[in-house]
């Protein structure tokens, strides 16, 4: 048997909205059953303008060096619980700055020994998708309307999927992350994500199937059923990811993105290791030790 998580491992020591050490964090995925756990920490963002709200007092040059700081205390609490848990290292990317991410994010990558990357999203030209309700509303009223937001969304996720080509694919509509309890996409909207889908089977990405949003009480795992469903249609092979944030939501509501993907009709699910890289492991021989 085997458990893991791929999205997450965030803490409070590097990230200035999670809570917590990133020892606390990963003694807690080792308590909680984890044989394998992916740490992912957020890209640092490089203009003032970009930080999220509570980074001000570090700024730039500050997450730049808790960046440096996040990778070599990850290395280090690898070797040290080698014998309880696989940890592996990558992080969380941005479409950030606006006019050079792509480059920003790939001197990232390869400033660092990563095992692996999360491909994310969380804004539009600059604004914040899921920092708040009205922010969101706000974005889309300007955008010309949900179906323009949405559109502009998952044409965003394509051009970060098809540019990183990703090893996961983070949370694919988190920009529903507000909307009302039975929210379904438009068929405008659908259709875009299924352009998104299928840059996600070019590339060979798995998607984040994200129980945060079950968790956190704004509908069911990352991405909603139907596009789970479209993804298993089209082979998009799908991996399991808790985007905790501390040690007290480290596999917190893990079992409904697996039950999310079993209801897609998936049989395997994606899992990394050190040794074998990315392998698809049976979906019945996934769960807590």
């Amino acid at each position: 048997m085997s458990w893991f998580s791929f999205h997450g491992g965030h803490s409070g020591e590097f990230c200035a909205h999670a809570k917590g050490t990133l020892d606390a964090v990963v003694r807690t995925a080792v308590e909680r059953g984890f044989t394998h756990y992916g740490l992912s920490e957020h890209a640092p963002r490089f203009r003032d303008v970009d930080l999220y709200p509570g980074e001000e007092a570090l700024g730039t040059e500050g997450l730049a060096s808790a960046f440096r700081a996040y990778v070599a205390e990850a290395l280090r609490l690898r070797e040290l619980h080698a014998g309880s848990i696989e940890l592996l290292i990558g992080f969380e990317t941005e479409m950030l700055p606006p006019e050079r991410w792509a480059d920003a994010m790939d001197a990232l990558r390869r400033a660092h020994p990563f095992d692996y990357v999360v491909g994310s999203v969380h804004d539009i030209d600059g604004r914040w998708v899921d920092y708040s309700a009205a922010a969101t509303e706000g974005l889309k009223a300007d955008l010309g309307g949900a179906e323009a937001l949405h559109l502009a969304w998952f044409a965003r996720m394509t051009t970060m999927v098809e540019t990183l080509q990703p090893d996961v694919v983070g949370h694919i509509d988190l920009v529903r992350k507000f909307e009302p309890a039975g929210f379904r996409f438009g068929p405008r909207a659908l259709a875009a994500a299924e352009r998104l889908l299928e840059a996600v089977a070019a590339t060979g990405g798995a998607l984040d199937v994200n129980c945060a949003p079950a968790r956190n009480g704004y509908g069911p795992p990352y991405p909603l059923p139907d596009l789970l469903a479209m993804a298993r249609r089209m082979g998009v092979g799908v991996t399991l990811g808790d985007d905790s944030h501390g040690p007290e939501t480290v596999g917190i509501g893990l079992e409904l993105s697996l039950a999310a993907i079993a209801a897609a009709g998936y049989r395997t699910i994606r899992r990394l290791d050190r040794r074998n890289g990315w392998r698809d492991v049976p979906i019945e021989t996934v769960s807590p030790r």
